[in-house]
């Protein structure tokens, strides 16, 4: 029993190194493949140790010598394009998705006649990836953007498989143990490291299949725009009388408005205003008259006296002479 106990130990301790390893996989899987390489961990310690004498598979060739052909590539195009029609440019690439065996992922549209936009995201076989793109750009009247991306993941496939082998021989050898174990106490500390390797088993080819997936299947995102109108003849911002018409007589109808509120205003501070303003005119008069002086009054000047005519016996006597 006490060989079963160490066994147990050595078991243990190498599952919590595998776990260590398979810790760092995504618990879920987006919509879209936007995947960051994960690093590239070493097989777990215990693990050789136990399979030395299982017969387990070796170990892979590394990813540089894989070649070309066999690499998992992730591949993603985003072009933004004008178009003459947004609706049928949106119908045509759901019929080009269909026909190259792919599929429509999602659809966005913004506006409405003829200012309406849409975005469109489908995916199609990597193989028929180029031909795809061909296609959407065939539609567009003006090209205004084209990105093309592609990620290899082929490393992480690889090192994915290598835990996969490792874990699975952990398994292998957890059931052995698990059938030669005769107290009950040991079997369910097994069983229970039998369920930990068997539940990282499964994330693992989770993992694995949605790389497959992901880069058997490309993805194209496609924003599409109308063309705007030519020009017009005659500029809108030019000269509009109607519309200068149109503000002059609204800035009268102001003018009226706010005319009419203040005498509305005055109207009702009336008791307030008007007292001042006349107890204001009476102190004004009072001290212009109070500064001026009395005028003295003055007497008609009389004309100068007429010369009295000579008598009558003056002139007689002049006369005789």
């Amino acid at each position: 029993m006490a060989s079963i106990r160490f066994i147990i130990i050595v078991v243990v301790s190498a599952l919590a190194l595998v776990s260590c390893g398979v810790a760092s996989l995504p618990a879920g899987q987006p919509s879209q493949p936007a995947l960051a390489p994960m690093p590239t961990a070493a097989p777990a310690v215990g693990a050789p140790a136990l399979e030395r004498g299982s017969g387990a598979a070796p170990e892979p060739a590394p990813s540089q010598d894989i070649p070309a052909s066999d690499r998992l590539i992730i591949k993603n195009a985003s072009i933004s394009l004008e178009v003459v029609n947004v609706g049928e440019a949106e119908a045509a690439i759901r019929q080009t998705a269909a026909r190259l065996g792919g599929f429509v992922v999602s659809t966005t549209t913004y506006g409405t006649g003829d200012a309406m936009m849409s975005t469109i995201v489908f995916r199609v076989p990597a193989a028929r990836f180029d031909e795809a793109l061909s296609g959407v750009e065939g539609l567009a009247k003006k090209v205004l953007s084209r990105n093309i991306s592609g990620e290899d993941v082929t490393e992480e496939y690889v090192d994915l498989e290598s835990r996969l082998r490792n874990l699975e021989a952990t398994r292998d050898r957890l059931f052995d143990l698990l059938q030669r174990t005769n107290k009950v106490e040991d079997a369910l500390r097994v069983n229970q490291a039998l369920s930990d390797v068997q539940e990282q088993i499964e994330r693992i080819k989770g993992r694995m299949q949605y790389l497959q997936r992901s880069a058997a299947m490309s993805t194209i995102t496609a924003e599409l725009r109308p063309v705007p109108p030519p020009p017009s003849i005659i500029e809108e911002d030019g000269w509009q009388p109607i519309n200068v018409a149109r503000e002059a007589l609204r800035g009268l109808l102001g003018f009226g408005q706010e005319l009419v509120n203040l005498l509305i205003v005055l109207g009702i501070w009336t008791p307030v205003w008007l007292p001042v303003v006349l107890f204001g005119r009476w102190s004004w008069r009072k001290i212009t008259r109070g500064g001026k002086k009395p005028e003295q009054p003055t007497l008609p000047a009389t004309p100068p006296s007429a010369p009295m005519p000579p008598s009558g016996g003056e002139t007689g006597s002049g006369a005789s002479q």
